[in-house]
């Protein structure tokens, strides 16, 4: 058995640039490929679309756990931002770049795990999901749920490396996004009274939104959000506007559906006698593994941690709702600073969770 140096594999794999939708993920898949290769590994690289592509390996037979992230990165944004660039560096024990801790580290964490089981003595399977596209629309998972169906054929388990500061996370919040449009009456800006002002309906309805009180809470998730995140409307200045729009994003908690946010934002609008059209769209559950779950108790076993909840979405709940994966969330990264300028992971949680993981294989697979 040789060891990985884990710090190198995460700098390797953010020095690949795969922002999602401006760069796709060959490059990084490619790597990850050789490096499979290079441990006797055999994998498929699939693509749902050009250069969008995921990589998958399954080792062993029988009852499968599968350990999951994604390869994809949010953009890199304004340069200029970046203290220490965008590309991998190391300093006072961080690691910089985009994708440290969202989700290179724990990808990398995952592969420096692997030469610390042995392939040819395995009670049951491992399967491996480094996946695309999760930061837009889950599309590299949702293909391959759909299209490689027998890859999760008796795979109970899962854990989904995305950033939880060594914590185990076993719940999250669903979302959906609600899309309403005002309707009001154009007319002449000098004239504003042979109009209705479609931008003051919704502004009064917006300040009513802030107001909306959320009756259901999770013991581990709290309660519910809102937030109004797009507004446009009107065409000239000189010009009553007869249409606003905004877009909703409603974070929900367990007891909480689309049809439940959606009734609630009626209601306000009805109360206001604002005529509108409403939408819902990118629906996502709310997602809560029990305490007693096997996986959860695996992975305690191994990493002294608290258990906790996301305000944010993984797809430990697409592979629960989809394939029947019961799967906790653990990995390296640290939450507060993805998605920002000088992302980083710390090194020393690249370091602990390589050995984590390392221990979950070999207490599963051997």
């Amino acid at each position: 058995m040789h060891s990985i140096d884990v710090v190198k594999l995460t700098s390797d794999l953010v020095n690949i640039r795969s922002q999602s939708e401006y760069d796709g993920e060959a490059g990084v898949a490619k790597y990850i490929t050789e490096y499979l290769d290079d441990l006797g590994i055999v994998s498929e690289t699939t693509e749902f679309s050009k250069g969008r592509c995921s990589v998958t390996a399954s080792i062993g037979k029988g009852e499968g756990l599968m350990l999951n992230g994604h390869i994809d990165t949010v953009p890199i944004g304004d340069e200029r931002k970046w203290k220490y660039g965008t590309e991998a560096k190391a300093v006072n024990g961080k690691l910089y770049g985009r994708g440290t801790s969202d989700m290179k580290g724990g990808v990398a964490a995952i592969l420096a795990s692997l030469p610390s089981i042995s392939k040819s003595h395995l009670r049951r399977r491992l399967l491996l999901t480094f996946v695309a596209d999760e930061e837009v629309s889950s599309r590299g998972s949702e293909w391959l749920i759909k299209n490689r169906p027998m890859l999760f054929n008796r795979v109970r388990y899962g854990i989904v490396a995305e950033p939880t500061d060594m914590n185990v996370q076993v719940a999250q919040k669903g979302h959906v996004v609600v899309d309403v449009t005002a309707k009001g009456l154009s007319a002449h800006g000098s004239k504003p009274e042979l109009g209705h002002n479609a931008i003051v309906d919704m502004s009064k309805f917006i300040m009513s939104l802030g107001r909306l009180k959320f009756k259901t809470r999770d013991r581990v998730l709290g309660k519910g959000t809102v937030n109004v995140g797009r507004i446009s409307g009107g065409t000239a200045v000189n010009i009553v506007p007869d249409l606003c729009e905004i877009s909703i994003d409603r974070r929900l908690v367990p007891g909480e559906t689309d049809t439940i946010a959606s009734s609630q934002i009626k209601s306000i609008l009805n109360s206001l006698g604002i005529s509108y059209e409403i939408k819902t769209r990118g629906y996502r559950k709310p997602f809560a593994l029990k305490p007693d779950s096997y996986i959860v108790r695996l992975l305690r076993s191994i990493v002294s941690s608290n258990l906790t909840g996301s305000t944010g979405y993984t797809e430990a709940e697409l592979y629960n709702a989809k394939a029947g994966i019961e799967c906790v969330v653990f990995g390296p990264g640290t939450k507060n600073i993805i998605h920002k300028p000088d992302e980083y992971v710390s090194i020393l949680n690249l370091e602990k969770s390589k050995k984590y993981f390392s221990m979950v294989m070999q207490k599963w697979c051997i």
